[in-house]
């Protein structure tokens, strides 16, 4: 089997703040973004993966329950983690765009540096050190 690309994909409830989180916040490069059949997405690269999140259109706002997009299952069980050069560097650079980062730095059970914080639906997205 080739595997040409690893991706994630999150149904965000709130879209917008999903995307900000992820191209903001985070500052991943957003490398392609769409809108069809109700439906809003965007990807974001992340190291050699991609981060899809979906959303509803803004013409289907309010319009009722989306199980696609208001379901609340298991994504508390659910952590991305991203390999980043140095965890330090990394904190004080979301620091600087996002002051709500729980916990600070710390060591990983393998012992690398590693913090965490969560994106809008709350899926946890951890920045830990390369070894």
């Amino acid at each position: 089997m080739e595997i040409r690309q690893f991706r994630v994909v999150l149904r965000a409830k709130s879209y917008d703040s999903t995307t900000a989180f992820y191209g903001q916040i985070l500052g991943l490069r957003r490398i392609d973004e769409w809108e069809s059949g109700g439906v809003r997405g965007a990807l974001f690269q992340a190291g050699p993966g991609v981060i899809e999140v979906l959303g509803r259109s803004a013409a289907t706002q309010g319009s009722g329950r989306d199980e696609l997009f208001d379901y609340q299952g298991p994504h508390h069980e659910m952590t991305i983690t991203l390999i980043v050069p140095s965890a330090q560097k990394a904190y004080e650079d979301l620091q600087f765009r996002e002051r709500n980062i729980p916990g600070g730095l710390k060591k990983d059970v393998d012992g690398a540096m590693v913090f965490e914080t969560h994106d809008p639906d709350g899926i946890k997205v951890a920045c830990k050190e390369a070894r």
